[in-house]
């Protein structure tokens, strides 16, 4: 859990940033951004519910009574302005626009759903902007207790991949495995499996597919992809296995694999983001599969699991001390196989540190 100072810094940071961004306000919904400025986790649902940051003066905040509570406890000092169903809500959302004077050039976060924003605008002539480039270049830098979750959160997710080769046996499906893997998770202290994905065989090779019932079967490839949190910070981890003997599945398992260890052999503070991602995009190629790694090596992770900065072909965005990012090549072969190894790194004393320490060289499970 943050200090209140963190919080103080946090939004100290977000007003020099609207100031050099030349902003003059911001306006935030619950979800991460919310979170990480009050330390509050709320629903993002129908009712007006938003915060509204002046680069001068306290913020306030729009809220549903029924959602304002615990604001009133919360480290980030803001005027309520609540309001209940009986009420409804135009009275308190044209208090909080007065009261913090929206006008000029104001910032907003992507997922401000236009049903909120609306009614703001139609308060008030200033000029609204996409905003969320503030907000990941705030968020992407870790403060030292946002470093602590995301090293509990990895530890927890680890941990929980060492017991997964006892479920796997011949002829239980997919959504069979995905359920005992998220209990096992749990059980070692995570507190939400929110993304969890299992493929075997030729569905392998469509690496955003959920899990079906299908049955898996000796000599294939059965990838876990998990994302899970630990007080709100992300862990993401994926581990491939087979059950039984394969030569297509090792060949491929030992470039992904040397693949995602010259990406994170690559981390460091200074590189630009597109340098990890050739290190490993270089290592495929060179094998000859090159063409069958069809996503970016890996994305940011902390309230969010993806968020900045993203490990691009060509990106050009520095890696900067206390970034945490994954490392996830994969080889996808259509109607064949998928292969994917992906671990979570942290930027310690200007290097790039594994903080998912689960087994991964063929055959661990076996």
């Amino acid at each position: 859990m943050a200090t209140g100072a963190a919080y103080s810094s946090r939004l100290k940071r977000l007003r020099q940033s609207l100031e050099s961004s030349k902003l003059d306000g911001m306006v935030i919904v619950p979800g991460p951004n919310m979170r990480y400025f009050s330390g509050v986790n709320s629903l993002l649902l129908e009712r007006p519910f938003f915060l509204l940051v002046p680069v001068d003066g306290g913020p306030h905040l729009v809220a549903p009574a029924l959602e304002a509570g615990p604001y009133r406890h919360s480290p980030l000092k803001a005027e309520i302005h609540g309001w209940t169903d009986s009420q409804g809500w135009r009275e308190a959302v044209a208090s909080g626009v007065r009261g913090v004077a929206v006008a000029g050039r104001w910032g907003v976060e992507a997922k401000v759903p236009f049903l909120f924003f609306s009614k703001i605008q139609a308060l008030t002539r200033a000029r609204f902007e996409d905003a969320e480039p503030v907000l990941q270049g705030l968020r992407e830098l870790k403060d030292e207790g946002e470093v602590e979750l995301l090293k509990s959160s990895g530890r927890i997710l680890g941990k929980a991949f060492e017991k997964f080769p006892d479920f796997m046996k011949e002829g239980v499906t997919e959504s069979e495995l995905a359920r005992l893997a998220s209990d096992e998770v749990y059980s070692g202290g995570a507190t939400k499996v929110d993304d969890l994905l299992v493929q075997s065989g030729e569905r392998a090779a469509d690496p955003h597919s959920l899990p079906s019932g299908k049955k898996v079967r000796r000599g294939e490839s059965i990838i876990f992809d998990i994302g899970s949190t630990f007080d709100g910070y992300y862990a993401d981890v994926t581990r491939t296995f087979c059950i039984g003997k394969s030569l297509d599945v090792e060949k491929v398992y030992s470039k992904v694999l040397e693949a995602e260890e010259k990406g994170i052999a690559a981390a460091s503070d200074g590189t630009q983001v597109g340098e990890v991602d050739g290190a490993a995009r270089g290592t495929l190629e060179r094998a000859g599969l090159g063409r069958f790694f069809i996503h970016r090596t890996g994305h940011g992770l902390g309230l969010e699991v993806h968020e900045a900065p993203y490990i691009v072909e060509g990106g050009r965005e520095r890696l900067r001390e206390s970034m945490c990012f994954t490392v996830e090549p994969g080889v996808y072969q259509s109607g064949k196989l998928g292969v994917r190894i992906e671990d979570d790194v942290l930027i310690v004393d200007g290097k790039g540190v594994e903080i998912t320490r689960t087994p991964k060289e063929y055959g661990w499970w076996a």
